[in-house]
């Protein structure tokens, strides 16, 4: 027994050195590799951009490598870092295009899972000390990831990069659109439901001019039940309207044209233009609800008069006129029609307003409307 335990402190004593010199060796061939790698980048020697991103990639884990393999400690416990300076030096220059390289393949399908490695590598060289003074782009390597995952309907790994990028300020909006759509996906009862619009509000809160918020809370609300009731949330949304956005007014518009009421749905707009009358939509549908409402007038005095009633035409003309002075600034604003189709609701009310020089020019275009 004492035999075996003198062979096994030998063997032990005998192992120790050699295992610190071949972590030596392989930090050593690893810096020889890694610097080979960055002598190709540095003199652009890869001419095509497939090998000078897998150059990159190579540089960064090769300089990885060489400092794991460095920080072994000898016999005595001690570690003696013989090429720090030089897999820092290289680091601090290569990683960050790891994030190039993430994009370059990640834009193909055929190469994606070479980019989703590259982001990946990017978050891992930051776990280094090697890097800690450079500048942190964990973020950008995170939203990226969550983007193409989303794009792969990989839900799961959608969702707990998104939750890393949100940390960083640059990324934390995107970030959360990303979260946003993965929770819809999944959504399977009220309190996926609930959860799902409590982002979406949260995302309305910090930007609420997005257009692509207010479509994801339209198409959230186009089924309205009891628990989620579109008009419901718009007017709290109003009552607190602090940010002066016309998204809240837009919405409301939109519910009430729906539901054919004319006067709310025209006041709302209205609302809308006045915050911002940049709007080509928002003053094409004040037209529209306009020229409607002026129908039913019209159509409500014409029976009126079928009925010997003495009765003025000024109301439902003065509508009309009402509803051109929108039209004709949408028309200013967007002459090929590139947004909204104005000219048949435009022709409507120079043909009632009996404005027969500029109905005939725009009769030629006209399919639907005639006097």
């Amino acid at each position: 027994m004492i035999r075996l335990f003198t062979l096994l402190f030998f063997f032990l004593l005998c192992w120790e050195p050699v295992s610190a010199q071949e972590a030596y060796k392989q930090a050593e061939s690893f810096n020889r590799l890694a610097k080979d790698a960055f002598t190709r980048i540095e003199k652009k020697m890869e001419k095509d951009s497939v090998l000078f991103f897998k150059t990159i990639i190579d540089g960064v884990e090769y300089s990885l490598n060489s400092d794991e393999f460095d920080r072994k400690p000898n016999r005595k416990g001690k570690i003696e870092l013989r090429f720090e300076e030089q897999n820092k030096s290289r680091l601090a220059l290569l990683h960050p295009l790891l994030i190039d390289a993430g994009k370059y393949f990640s834009k193909n399908i055929r190469t994606r899972q070479e980019g989703l490695a590259a982001f990946k590598l990017y978050l891992k060289v930051r776990q280094s000390e090697l890097v800690k003074d450079n500048v942190d782009e964990s973020g950008v390597a995170a939203y990226y990831l969550s983007y193409y995952y989303l794009k792969n309907r990989d839900l799961q790994e959608a969702d707990k990069y998104a939750d890393i990028a949100m940390q960083y300020d640059e990324t934390a909006q995107s970030a959360a659109e990303v979260k946003a759509q993965c929770m819809h996906d999944k959504m399977k009862n009220a309190e996926d439901s609930i959860r799902y619009l409590s982002v979406l509000q949260q995302l309305y809160r910090t930007e609420p001019t997005n257009e692509k918020y207010f479509s994801w809370i339209m198409k959230f609300y186009q089924n309205p039940t009891p628990r989620f009731n579109l008009e419901d949330f718009v007017d709290k949304i109003l009552e607190d309207n602090t940010a002066n956005s016309v998204v809240p007014w837009i919405l409301k518009g939109e519910i009430a044209m729906h539901a054919e009421r004319w006067d709310e749905a025209i006041d709302a707009y209205k609302q809308a233009d006045e915050i911002d009358p940049s709007s080509i939509p928002v003053a094409f549908n004040i037209g529209v609800c306009l020229n409607t409402k002026g129908l039913a007038l019209r159509d409500s005095i014409i029976a009126k008069k079928k009925r010997g009633e003495i009765v003025s035409d000024k109301s439902f003309l003065d509508i009309f006129a009402e509803a051109r002075s929108y039209l004709e600034r949408v028309r200013a604003k967007d002459p090929r029609r590139n947004k909204v189709d104005w000219v048949e609701p435009l022709y409507l009310d120079y043909t009632i307003l009996n404005d027969k020089i500029k109905a005939d020019e725009l009769e030629p275009l006209v399919t639907k409307y005639k006097k």
